[in-house]
């Protein structure tokens, strides 16, 4: 399995990680089939958006008529974790485990413990397992379009 998010996207993933912090951001991946063509960035709306993060039931129904009004699918859901690995903590999964019936995203994290080289990586999470997929991209290394030189 795995996803593709072009590069230009994978910097304003990281970039809405870092303007966030210290709280996690979330959001989602807009596309079809495997390739992320747009992401929405969300507002994190848990009480405590240092260590979790929730997104508004409201937000995810209007994305998913931008969606159908563009021919486009929800393909992922991407948050930050900003003191830990990009990992799915056991939050993650149990979220992930309760909308399944509604919704199967690929599931990007963003890692900001090293916050000069965050960490994307990302996840399929069934009921009974949590797999790695491979996260493409179209360039080399991430160079954020921001950076000063």
């Amino acid at each position: 399995m795995k996803i593709i998010i072009p590069r230009i996207i994978i910097s304003k993933l990281f970039e809405h990680s870092l303007l966030e912090d210290p709280d996690e951001c979330c959001g989602l991946l807009l596309g079809n089939d495997e390739k992320v063509i747009e992401i929405r960035n969300l507002n994190n709306v848990h009480d405590n958006p240092m260590t979790r993060y929730e997104i508004d039931n409201k937000d995810l129904m209007k994305a998913q008529k931008y969606c159908d009004n563009n021919n486009m699918d929800i393909l992922g859901v991407y948050h930050s974790h900003t003191h830990s690995q990009a990992y799915p903590s056991p939050t993650d999964i149990g979220k992930a485990r309760e909308i399944k019936d509604f919704f199967d995203p690929y599931y990007i994290l963003i890692s900001l413990i090293e916050k000069t080289r965050p960490i994307i990586r990302g996840y399929k999470i069934d009921l009974d397992s949590v797999t790695e997929i491979i996260v493409e991209h179209d360039g080399e290394a991430y160079i954020s379009p921001t950076m000063n030189f």
